[in-house]
């Protein structure tokens, strides 16, 4: 160890100053972790927080006035966690043959999306495109792990408190933006400039947490407040559900500040169907059904009367960005009507969105972004047989989590139902907003995750029907 500090201090100031800083904070991260006794636990901590941070070195990077949802071959910093959480992964394999196998759920589907990208690049921008997939790559790795390796309770346990900690932070930090009126000092996390929005003539700041922009922010908190929501019923001391509402109204409160309409919908919408959903169990549907209708009602005249950040954010007057949707799908739809099978090229949409837009207004000339809806971003990119295949992983991966509905095993099952939840908050959410899908980690992290609780769910409920017989 001495030997290889000595062999740091020496190179490491040689690098430029990012090079040195990035260098530097690996090596710390490993030798930290070699007296670490549980070394997937470490690294898993690493990863899931790393999922928070927009802190990467980029390769090749490409300066560029039109918008790209990557400008090069990005390396962001939960990848080594991942690359090490495989290689432990392989070790047990080959030790003691403990590793769980390569789930392949959702599998096959995910190379028809890739094929398509990757033709769709020899039609496009093939530099660019190639900055896309590897992006495409990185989110497969991290589906593919978290739905394999994922199995047994005390991992799941972890991910989920992780998950619940993380966006207690990205809360905080939302919130503590808000009142301070700047980014925290944290820009090379990811934290920017405010976006600016209106209700009449008050101006609203939206603060971006560390993720560079309050839509993804948005969509961040769409993935996991629904998480958090769900575990408030699963079994646990009454202090720590005390606690937890409170993790859950801060949650909330950032989401607000965030001021997205269509993010605070989402969140709201599936927070409620998971608190439907959980007292019916617990009550039966007419008593859980009024239940929900009652707290709903309660709830919603204190947001619309009490003046708060989800009231605000839902009131929003500028109609520009709004308005501005539609003219978006118009282009999309040109756009796929003239490349039907493999679209205009991946990480390629924004730079010829222009020869398809036939709106008087000719918003692309002047909007910097692509279309504001998920699956016609996906098929203007890699064409319809891209977007279908992206659907039919998205069945293969709820097929997968069905037993989760009758999971008895809590964890599994107020963890799946929050899971899912989060999942279909932030696809409602991409129907009318910006989501640069191949970068959209913390989702293909919890499609991951969302497997894996299906399996367990599935592997439990055949052990009690072994046990039966």
């Amino acid at each position: 160890m001495g030997v290889l500090i000595g062999i740091m201090v020496i190179m490491l100031p040689q690098f430029p100053k990012k090079w040195f800083l990035t260098l530097f904070v690996g090596f710390v991260v490993l030798a930290v972790s070699l007296p670490v006794r549980d070394k997937q636990k470490y690294y898993l901590f690493l990863m899931v927080l790393g999922l928070l941070v927009v802190f990467s070195k980029t390769l090749l990077f490409h300066p560029s006035a039109i918008f790209r949802s990557t400008f090069g071959y990005t390396v962001y910093i939960w990848v080594p966690p991942l690359l090490m959480l495989y290689f432990l992964w392989g070790m047990r394999g080959v030790s003691d043959e403990t590793a769980a196998p390569i789930s392949t759920t959702g599998l096959w589907a995910f190379a028809g999306v890739f094929v398509t990208a990757a033709i769709s690049v020899l039609g496009g921008n093939r530099l660019w495109g190639s900055f896309g997939l590897f992006e495409l790559i990185l989110a497969g790795l991290l589906f593919i792990y978290v739905a394999s390796d994922f199995k047994d309770t005390r991992t799941l346990r972890l991910t989920i408190i992780f998950l619940i900690i993380a966006t207690f932070i990205e809360a905080a930090i939302a919130i503590a933006q808000n009142l301070t009126g700047s980014a925290l000092g944290l820009g090379v996390f990811g934290a920017r400039k405010f976006i600016t929005g209106y209700v009449g003539l008050l101006t609203l700041t939206r603060v971006t947490g560390t993720f560079g922009h309050p839509s993804a922010l948005a969509e961040f908190f769409d993935l996991t407040i629904p998480l958090t929501v769900s575990m408030l019923f699963f079994p646990m001391r009454r202090s720590l559900k005390i606690l937890l509402a409170v993790t859950v109204l801060i949650e909330f409160i950032g989401q607000g500040m965030s001021y997205s309409r269509g993010g605070i919908t989402a969140t709201i919408l599936f927070s409620g169907l998971i608190l439907l959903v959980h007292f019916c169990k617990r009550l039966g549907v007419a008593r859980g059904l009024f239940t929900t209708f009652a707290l709903g009602v309660v709830l919603s005249l204190l947001v619309l009367t009490i003046p708060n950040p989800i009231e605000r954010g839902l009131s929003r007057t500028e109609t520009v960005t709004a308005y501005g949707r539609i003219p978006l799908m118009e282009v999309a739809f040109n756009m796929i009507r003239a490349h039907p099978w493999f679209g205009v090229g991946l990480n390629n949409y924004v730079p010829v969105a222009l020869d398809y837009d036939f709106t008087p207004e000719h918003y692309t000339s002047s909007w910097n972004t692509a279309v504001h809806n998920i699956y016609l971003f996906i098929a203007g990119e890699i064409g319809i047989p891209g977007l279908l295949f992206f659907l039919a992983m998205l069945a293969s991966v709820f097929r997968a989590w069905l037993p989760v509905w009758r999971a008895t095993d809590p964890l599994v099952f107020y963890g799946g139902m929050g899971v899912m939840a989060g999942l279909g908050a932030f696809l409602l959410h991409g129907m009318s907003d910006f989501t640069p899908w191949t970068s959209e980690f913390v989702f293909w992290f919890m499609l991951g995750l969302a497997v894996s609780l299906g399996n367990r769910a599935r592997n439990h409920l055949a052990g009690l029907e072994t046990a039966s017989i």
